[in-house]
């Protein structure tokens, strides 16, 4: 598909459109615009890749199912997103419940960590949450757009309405 095509095909307010008319094609056309990203917010509220997959999964097919619940009054975008953190949650909790989980003859496959990699690892995260604090807003939320959403260049810079270049530099 030609970008421009794409661009057309992922218009937000046309899917919008699609989904609260209860169009079959929605659902088809969300999973081709907006797969990656639910698959990356899988991946931040579940445990393995294999969860999130899942995840990703039940999302879309829940939100098949409550097409008409979707009111529009935030991005469609978000909307699917909190279904597959949603999922997550669901799958956890059914997780913690299970029997299988809790046998007394199994061992632990890692060792827990050591107070100092502990303290090591909360001295990162000061770190990089004084250096993110320190960023102009609008780098700022180009980081987080990039390395927590996992956008690419293009998106973000339609976004924020910056070239590529300047994003990516």
């Amino acid at each position: 598909m030609v970008a421009a095509e794409e661009s057309a095909y992922c218009n937000p307010s046309v899917l919008v459109r699609l989904v609260q008319g209860g169009s079959r094609n929605a659902i088809d056309r969300i999973t081709r615009c907006y797969g990656q990203r639910l698959l990356s917010a899988g991946q931040r509220y579940c445990r393995t890749h294999s969860e999130a997959e899942d995840a990703v999964q039940d999302a879309l097919l829940e939100a098949t199912l409550h097409l008409d619940d979707f009111r529009g009054e935030g991005s469609l975008e978000g909307w699917l997103v909190r279904i597959v953190a949603s999922a997550c949650r669901r799958m956890s909790r059914g997780l913690k419940n299970d029997a299988a989980r809790h046998s007394a003859h199994e061992e632990l496959s890692s060792p827990s960590p050591s107070p100092h990699d502990l303290t090591c690892r909360g001295e990162l995260g000061q770190a990089l949450q004084n250096a993110l604090l320190e960023l102009e807003p609008t780098d700022r939320l180009i980081v987080l757009l990039a390395e927590v959403e996992g956008f690419t260049a293009q998106e973000i810079s339609a976004r924020v309405n910056l070239g590529p270049g300047a994003v990516r530099s």
